[in-house]
């Protein structure tokens, strides 16, 4: 891609297995996390390094996946993974029957649970004798309990199928009947519900996955592909036009995601969603398959498409840390589920293996990497699985049944990469990155130090947004100050009256009108996303006779932000720094390191900057104009639906109506030190 101008549960015991296993594993943690890093930190990987890197190998994929195995092991019961589902089931089937596949003889490889679940999903009450009452109810095809009852849905049968399909492959290490996976497969793919021209909404990804399957396992080759193609020309062709009977484009201007295309454009589902978008895009996998296959490419045309709109997924929905980038117009129905984390993965997936429709392929790579990283990360934090919904945001399915698919499906992605050779493929870490869509004023921005986005519309899916940093990981994704909140839990200015009332703020939500503009890189065309090296964005808000302008500068290590203020004589104007976590603080530093805690206001006269540490990163501030006669304090914030766990905000109370500060994530003192000799 060319540079775009200037929960917790116990850990497990092993058995159950004819396979051999390592008679020295001691779960997931080993060595305090000594043996995840030399498995999943690449040698090479410097936190500033542009340059290819050495990255995981093959090899460390099944290390991952068979670390992810012992944490997943107490959920088999009974001749099944509990909660019962068949979606989690078939997951695991995929990872087992992949392990056979490659020859693997870690935890991860399980012939004898493999060969219970193909029996199950093939011949148990999953297999849809009757179809359900819902609006996607048919048959034949399968229901999401293993056991009896349970939805049917395109997730349900298209993740069967899946893992089924690599049952299939290894059919013959496994000892199953391959004939009965084929048939079960054929027959679901040619019903009426999958056959071609059958769509719901836009998620072509479903199709093109259950006909690539079916094609593989002997199913009518030419016309599976066949289906494939128009299935992908549809989507294509709806990039940004509408499909016969959808009311928008599959896509906006800058190529954000519709989810609902018979919906209008301004409806709130319609914003953004970043895990609908992977998801979609993840039919680069079952595509670069079906090519293997024989299956004749897509036209270069609508190829085209794909690889703009690759560009907007990798830059606008990942950071380098390895997670997404995550708005949705779903607002809590998805933001931060961990299961649509691991299907989202997919995407990354699908740009590594497809050279033919990802330019981004070594960067998607370096992303998926990480991701695999990052959850071996917080699986080793909570000494168990992850929780099913990331941060404590209040999304859906908080349960233990999402936390478990949520790592199933990483771990199958992990299987997935080993078989498909990715830990052969180049991996680059991205410079800094960005996505911009003028029609919503949403900004992402990623870089190796941190990661960030402004949200200046939000049409009312979720409570934040406004002109400033809607949140701020470093580039482990930790939170270094907040994930969503709404002053005084946020970053950005705000204006109080004598009562000590907020008045006037940066940081306020906006129905449809963008108040954000895209000063450089000045792109002249869609998708309006990639590298930079300098990026930057000014926002104006007014409120009450007083108006706010705010003008981000990002580099690739720090955060600046200027902000004028007129019309606020009087009335006291402050900045604010939120935090994040349990023992969350500030700190007031010396230009001769001395630092104090901030527990009361005091003159900023004697403070070179703060440390706004949170629970388990942090991030350093530094006053760079405007803070003459200024003076900071601490607030005590109240937990919001969006920033349920926030810690104090640093507010700096300036007498000027221009003031500029620095920002950048530092996880320790001592980084922090460093970090501020840079800044000041």
């Amino acid at each position: 891609m060319p540079a775009a101008p200037a929960g917790r549960v116990p850990l497990p015991t092993r058995g159950g297995t004819d396979r051999p296993c390592a008679s020295t594993r001691r779960g997931f943690v080993l060595g305090g996390g000594a043996l995840l890093a030399s498995m999943l930190l690449p040698a090479a990987r410097a936190p500033r390094a542009m340059a290819a890197t050495s990255a995981l190998n093959d090899a460390a994929y099944w290390a991952f996946a068979d670390r992810l195995q012992d944490a997943l092991d107490p959920f088999w019961r009974d001749g099944m993974y509990r909660p019962e589902r068949s979606m989690l089931n078939a997951t695991m089937l995929l990872t087992h029957s992949a392990a056979a596949l490659a020859g693997h003889t870690g935890p991860a490889r399980r012939d004898d649970r493999a060969r219970a679940l193909v029996d199950k999903l093939c011949n148990g009450p999953a297999w849809v004798k009757s179809p359900s009452t819902g609006t996607q109810g048919h048959m034949p095809g399968w229901r999401d309990g293993l056991t009896g009852g349970g939805i049917q849905h395109l997730v349900v049968d298209t993740e069967i199928v899946w893992g089924l399909l690599h049952a299939w492959r290894a059919r013959e290490a496994l000892g199953v009947d391959g004939d009965l996976i084929a048939d079960r497969i054929i027959s679901t793919t040619a019903g009426e519900f999958w056959r071609w021209p059958a769509l719901r909404l836009n998620q072509a990804s479903w199709y093109v996955r259950m006909y690539t399957a079916a094609a593989e396992v002997g199913g009518n080759k030419a016309s599976l592909h066949d289906q494939l193609l128009k299935q992908l020309r549809r989507f294509v062709d709806g990039a940004h036009k509408p499909m016969a009977g959808a009311a928008i484009a599959n896509l906006g201007p800058s190529y954000r995601f519709h989810y609902l295309p018979g919906a209008n454009d301004n409806h709130k589902f319609n914003l953004d969603s970043a895990e609908y978008a992977n998801i979609v895009c993840g039919l680069l996998v079952a595509y670069q398959q079906a090519r293997a296959a024989g299956m004749p490419a897509l036209d270069s045309t609508r190829a085209q498409v794909i690889r703009n709109w690759c560009e907007r997924v990798l830059c606008g929905y990942w950071t380098h840390a390895g997670y997404l980038n995550w708005d949705t117009g779903l607002g809590f129905k998805r933001w931060h589920q961990g299961k649509k984390l691991g299907l989202s993965q997919a995407a990354l997936l699908g740009m590594a293996v497809c050279d033919e429709l990802a330019p981004n392929g070594p960067w998607a790579k370096h992303m998926l990497d990480s991701s695999f990283e990052l959850f071996g990360r917080w699986t080793e934090r909570r000494k168990g699985l992850p929780e099913a919904n990331y941060f404590g945001v209040p999304s859906i399915d908080n349960n233990e049944s999402s936390a478990v698919l949520a790592a199933a499906r990483v771990q199958a992605h992990a299987a997935q990469a080993a078989i498909l050779g990715v830990g052969a493929k180049r991996s680059e870490e991205p410079p800094p990155l960005y996505a911009y869509d003028p029609d919503v004023g949403r900004l992402a921005v990623t870089t190796p130090a941190y990661n960030t986005a402004i949200v200046a519309v939000n049409r009312g899916a979720f409570p934040y947004g406004g002109v400033e940093l809607a949140r701020l990981f470093d580039g482990q994704q930790d939170v270094a100050g907040g994930v969503g909140g709404r002053p005084p839990a946020s970053f950005g200015l705000v204006v109080r009256n004598s009562s000590g009332t907020i008045v006037a703020a940066s940081q306020r939500t906006y129905g449809n009108d963008s108040p954000l503009q895209l000063l450089s890189p000045k792109d002249s065309r869609p998708p309006y996303a990639g590298a930079f090296s300098t990026l930057r964005a000014r926002g104006k808000t007014s409120r009450s006779g007083i108006d706010i302008t705010t003008t981000h500068t990002f580099r690739a290590t720090y955060i600046e932000t200027a902000w004028d203020v007129n019309g606020a004589s009087g009335k006291s104007v402050e900045v604010l720094f939120p935090s994040w976590g349990k023992g969350a603080r500030v700190w007031a530093v010396s230009a001769a390191g001395e630092r104090t805690a901030l527990n009361k206001s005091r003159s900023l006269e004697g403070i070179a900057w703060f440390h706004v540490e949170s629970e388990h990163t942090g991030y350093v501030v530094v006053i760079r104009s405007g803070g003459t006669n200024a003076t900071a304090l601490t607030r005590a914030v109240a937990a919001q639906s969006s920033a349920p766990d926030p810690g104090p905000t640093l507010a700096v109370r300036v007498k000027s109506g221009a003031v500029t500060a620095r920002v950048a994530p530092a996880r320790t003192a001592d980084e922090a030190r460093a970090i501020a000799a840079r800044l000041v």
